[in-house]
């Protein structure tokens, strides 16, 4: 399997249940892929008894998502962030605010055996936090810069943290992709 493409991020804003069932608001698009990097942060431990190892364990803690994507929009920001967009379409950051947790997921196109398929790949509970800034002055050459956020995976009180699911058609993909994010 080679992978050949990322596309179609789509969040929702969490709401989970007590027994850990997430519900989301709706599924909503940041911007076009760039690109997504998970890291996971496992734990580590290991018991040893009688001079030989007893037991181990490698589950999964918590983990890091940074997504690139295009550009930035106000909505997105304030949705992700906790921010508010006021009347005059203005974003507003406060010391105060929080951001919510969201559900994130994307589309990535796999080439098997010469035949394209789409995996879909969901972490349920995700919070962003604020992207540091910085901007380049045009020089003797264009060079395009992107926008990146990072935040926090954590696990639902489930223990569920990811899900994927694999399809034959992107269109298929993408229905799954935003059924997952639809209001409930």
């Amino acid at each position: 399997m080679a992978k050949i493409g990322l596309n179609n991020f789509r969040y929702g804003i969490l709401t989970e249940a007590q027994d850990g069932t997430p519900s989301y608001g709706g599924a909503l698009t940041p911007a076009k892929a760039i690109s997504c990097n998970v890291s996971v942060n496992n734990n580590d431990a290991t018991l040893y008894a009688d001079d030989s190892l007893a037991e181990s364990d490698t589950s999964f803690n918590n983990g890091t998502v940074t997504i690139g994507i295009d550009k930035t929009d106000n909505t997105t920001m304030a949705n992700l962030l906790g921010h508010t967009v006021n009347e005059s379409q203005e974003l507003v950051r406060k010391t105060t605010d929080v951001a919510p947790y969201v559900g994130l997921g994307r589309i990535i196109t796999e080439m098997v055996n010469n035949v394209l398929q789409y995996r879909v790949e969901i972490l349920f509970k995700c919070k962003f936090s604020e992207p540091s800034q910085e901007d380049n002055t045009k020089g003797e050459s264009v060079e395009f810069n992107t926008f990146e956020l990072e935040g926090t995976v954590n696990a639902l009180a489930n223990g569920e943290w990811s899900k994927s699911k694999t399809f034959t058609t992107k269109a298929d993909a993408i229905a799954y992709l935003e059924g997952v994010f639809a209001e409930q």
